[in-house]
Formats: C-alpha cells, sequence, structure tokens
C-alpha cells in the first residue's frame, strides 16, 4: 500500500519537473544552430578620405544583423544599415557646383552610405560577456548630395551615385538577460572600406575610397532555427475524423 503511494508521489513529481527540466536543456542564448535577429543605433564618422572626410561631422549611425551561429567559438552575420555625414560651413567644396555657383562651403553636402556587410565572427565569453570579432566583405551604396539632389560631376555630367565593393571589421559585446536568456544587450565598434574611386566619372572630385567608422548600441533576440512546428492533422475525407 504504501509502496503504492509512494512510487504514485514519485510518478506526480517527475510530472511537475519534466517541463522545467526541458526548458532548462533545450539551448538558449546564441548556442550552436540558433539564428539571431537584432538592430543597433549609434553615431558614425567619416575618418578618410580626401573630400569625404574633410570637414566631415558626426552623424546618426543605424544597422539591423542576421546571425546565424556555426559553433560555439564561430558565427556568420549579414547586416544591412543606413548612414551620411554632414559637412563644416567652414570647409570649401572641391568645385564649384554649377546648379548652386554661390555656395563656397560644403554647408548644404551630405555623403550617404548604405551598406550590406557579410562578416565571420570569432566568439569567446569573458564574464558575464560574450564577445565577437568579425570582418568580411560588403557592397556599399554611395551618393554624395547638395542642397538633397545628386552632385553631377561639372566634366562627366554623372550623377554621384552608385553601388561599390568594400569591406568592414567589428568588435563587441553582448550580455544576455537571465529573465529573458534568449534575449541580449550589446554595443559595438564598426569600421567601413569602401573602394569608391571611379576616375573615369568623377575626375574632378569626390573621387577616393571611403573610410567610416561607428559606436552603437542595440539589441539581438535568439532563437532556434532547426525547431519545425508539426502541421495540423487534417480529418480524412468522408469520415469527419
Amino acid at each position: 500500500m504504501f509502496s503504492r503511494v509512494r512510487w504514485l508521489g514519485i510518478a506526480c513529481l517527475v510530472g511537475l519537473l519534466s517541463p522545467a527540466i526541458c526548458r532548462a536543456a533545450e539551448p538558449q542564448g546564441a548556442s550552436r544552430g540558433r539564428g539571431g535577429v537584432g538592430g543597433q543605433i549609434g553615431g558614425s564618422y567619416l575618418v578618410a578620405t580626401q573630400d569625404y572626410s574633410k570637414g566631415a561631422l558626426p552623424r546618426f549611425d543605424f544597422a539591423g544583423h542576421f546571425r546565424y551561429v556555426l559553433a560555439g567559438w564561430f558565427r556568420m552575420q549579414v547586416s544591412p544599415g543606413f548612414t551620411w555625414s554632414g559637412y563644416s560651413k567652414e570647409e570649401p567644396p572641391p568645385f564649384t557646383d554649377f546648379r548652386f555657383p554661390t555656395d563656397q562651403t560644403k554647408e548644404h553636402y551630405l555623403t550617404l552610405l548604405i551598406p550590406v556587410s557579410v562578416q565571420g565572427q570569432l566568439t569567446w565569453d569573458l564574464g558575464p560577456w560574450h564577445w565577437h570579432l568579425g570582418a568580411g566583405p560588403g557592397i556599399y551604396r554611395v551618393l554624395v548630395e547638395n542642397h538633397r539632389k545628386t552632385l553631377e560631376d561639372p566634366v562627366t555630367f554623372r550623377p554621384h551615385r552608385g553601388p561599390y565593393l568594400g569591406g568592414s571589421a567589428e568588435l563587441g559585446a553582448e550580455r544576455f538577460f537571465k529573465i529573458l536568456p534568449s534575449t541580449s544587450v550589446e554595443f559595438s565598434i564598426v569600421g567601413h572600406h569602401v573602394t569608391a574611386t571611379r576616375d573615369d566619372q568623377f575626375p574632378t572630385g569626390w573621387n577616393s575610397n571611403l573610410r567610416a567608422a561607428a559606436v552603437r548600441v542595440g539589441a539581438t533576440y535568439y532563437f532556434d532555427l532547426k525547431r519545425v512546428k508539426k502541421a495540423p492533422e487534417l480529418p480524412l475525407p468522408g469520415t469527419g475524423k
């Protein structure tokens, strides 16, 4: 009698604890085979070169990212973003915009940068932080505007916009919430190098490589890509079951 009651109590206890045990066994955080999606916001600055960086002023920087964790020490990341630079009222432009011949400075000029980068990232834990260091290629759309109109070269009359190849490097760290183990807050330092030289199109100016640096903060949510929901069972034709 007492033996049956004891075994029944053990069975009930196991039944009550099994959901918690299963949840604890499930992958959490940036575990192998999981994906992550997130976004960051910060500030950027064009650090080089020539016409792009002379008189440049810092502006906001935005980026999203999708990650896939291949191993405990390595993951892939795809990151689209957007940033831009304004310019000082004291810096003269490299040439006079024929549509605005009275402009003597870069006050109304903007450089717009739209990167889509792909990185391989090494990851490691240091204290409560999950660090990453990554690099990889990217494609960048660069536009130069004056008074919100695309700048044209005065010799070739080509509009200063187009896609360019480049690359990026990133160092950052994230920390997961105890109550939300699949969600992290993070910061990162990012550098971009764009091969934006086109002598045949822009011989007069704004014709050099471009380098930008950014500091960002944001958040990432990780989820299990391998988990596939079971399709609901449909009743057999004519049976209603």
